[in-house]
């Protein structure tokens, strides 16, 4: 019984910083994404990445042109986040885009 409960506790765990991250993902690209959209590219991926709480440090961040004459940065981590061993090999993404205003 105990080996059951210790896996959903874990699973809980995973599934809940799960859902921070991508919400912590979401809000640096968009932080990065507003700074493009008023500096064009400069400092949108440094913006992101302060924007990331240090449990993050290790998210990818990228940013340049789209198709519309905009900008967007993109903000990746791979999971899982707590239990790294367990060999999935899946990855949070969050891209926002940007007009050139």
């Amino acid at each position: 019984m105990f080996p059951i409960l210790l896996m959903v506790a874990v699973l809980a765990i995973e599934a809940f910083l799960s859902f921070v991250a991508v919400e912590r993902l979401e809000s640096a690209a968009r932080a990065g994404a507003r700074v493009a959209g008023a500096e064009r590219l400069e400092g949108a991926e440094a913006t992101a990445r302060e924007s990331l709480p240090s449990w993050l440090d290790e998210a990818t961040v990228t940013s340049g042109g789209n198709d519309h004459d905009g900008f967007y940065v993109q903000v990746s981590h791979p999971l899982p986040i707590v239990f790294p061993s367990a060999g999935l090999d899946l990855a949070l993404t969050r891209r926002v885009d940007m007009p050139d205003v």
